[in-house]
């Protein structure tokens, strides 16, 4: 594999985190600020522990996107 192709796959992998990271981080914004029972039990209610998990998740992903991005370079 040339080196060409790895900075095109880092950066591909990169981009492909940080969709994850924005995704991830709109479901925490929707878990702790809205009563809902989406993948939780009734009665709705806002759901702290999947709101939390959501962000840390945005932040794994946007942090493993970083990596990859200087990896690239």
């Amino acid at each position: 594999m040339t080196s060409d192709a790895g900075h095109r796959r880092s950066r591909a992998l990169a981009a492909a985190l940080i969709v994850i990271a924005l995704a991830c981080l709109g479901l925490a914004v929707f878990y702790l600020t809205q009563k809902t029972t989406l993948l939780a039990s009734p009665p709705a209610r806002i759901q702290l522990k999947h709101g939390l998990l959501c962000a840390a998740l945005a932040v794994l992903a946007a942090i493993g996107a970083n990596i990859l991005w200087r990896r690239g370079d």
